[in-house]
């Protein structure tokens, strides 16, 4: 008796749980069709500013002479940072004993 009273009591929570859930399902696609009721059918895009309101072939070119530009930065900089290693390094080996 006390098995089939737990095993009801089972049956129906899951029955409970299983009409809730129904319930918030039909209440999502109503809440859905009027939000696309209320939203117009087409909403128009606005005009993108900057680079992505240009041409493919202009896009492209920007980016090229972009990294052309980085590169030559970037080679510049290791330049001098290789200069500047092996000053300190002559400096090192050169002048700094001749202090001890």
């Amino acid at each position: 008796m006390k098995s089939d009273n737990q095993s009801k009591e089972q049956e129906l929570k899951e029955w409970e749980t299983n009409l809730r859930d129904r319930e918030i399902k039909v209440r999502m696609r109503e809440l859905e069709s009027e939000i696309e009721a209320a939203a117009p059918a087409k909403v128009k895009r606005e005009e993108a500013s900057g680079v992505a309101g240009l041409p493919k072939f202009v896009q492209f070119t920007l980016i090229v002479v972009g990294v052309i530009i980085t590169a030559r930065l970037l080679s510049w900089l290791a330049g001098v940072l290789l200069l500047a290693a092996a000053g300190w390094v002559l400096y090192k080996l050169f002048f700094e004993r001749d202090r001890n």
